[in-house]
């Protein structure tokens, strides 16, 4: 049997890497490691741990986006330190123009929905903490906003969007 560590990468299909880039070292904060031109691939890193924990690879040509309905990864979740973190990530994300999708109190996390420019979900969340999981009846399905997100849209009007 593998026993992984942890998971070490992902590597996304991009239209646009010099966007990509963008978005990913300005919204999303993470260091540009490394940017292979030869293949037109970007390398990214949070807080230096690593070599790399997300990577971008430009398709050239007219690429169709994945049916809504096809099997495949549905998001990528960031984890940050604390709710405040959580809460400066939202607004952050607004200022700089990105669409929310939903925000949400699962319980075990308190989430934030939204996509990059090639489609793909992302999620910033915060775990919850351990006082507030005895609050719900099941802490991996909370379904409620978040208190300061109150101009999300809310999990279940959003699922729709989330599950694309």
């Amino acid at each position: 049997m593998i026993c992984p560590d942890r998971i070490g990468h992902v590597v996304l299909k991009v239209r646009d890497l010099e966007r990509t880039k963008k978005f990913y070292a300005d919204v999303m904060g993470l260091e540009v490691m490394k940017v292979e031109p030869s293949i037109k691939m970007a390398f990214f890193a949070s807080n230096g741990r690593d070599h790399h924990e997300i990577a971008a690879i430009e398709i050239e040509g007219e690429v169709a986006d994945s049916p809504a309905t096809a099997v495949g990864l549905s998001h990528i979740a960031f984890r940050l330190r604390d709710e405040a973190h959580l809460r400066a990530a939202y607004t952050d994300l607004k200022e700089k123009g990105v669409k929310i999708i939903s925000g949400v109190n699962h319980g075990v996390t308190k989430s934030i929905y939204f996509r990059d420019p090639d489609g793909h979900m992302l999620e910033v969340y915060c775990d919850g903490l351990a006082e507030e999981l005895a609050q719900f009846p099941d802490p991996y399905m909370g379904m409620g906003p978040l208190d300061f997100a109150k101009d999300a849209p809310d999990f279940m009007e959003a699922f729709g969007e989330l599950s694309k």
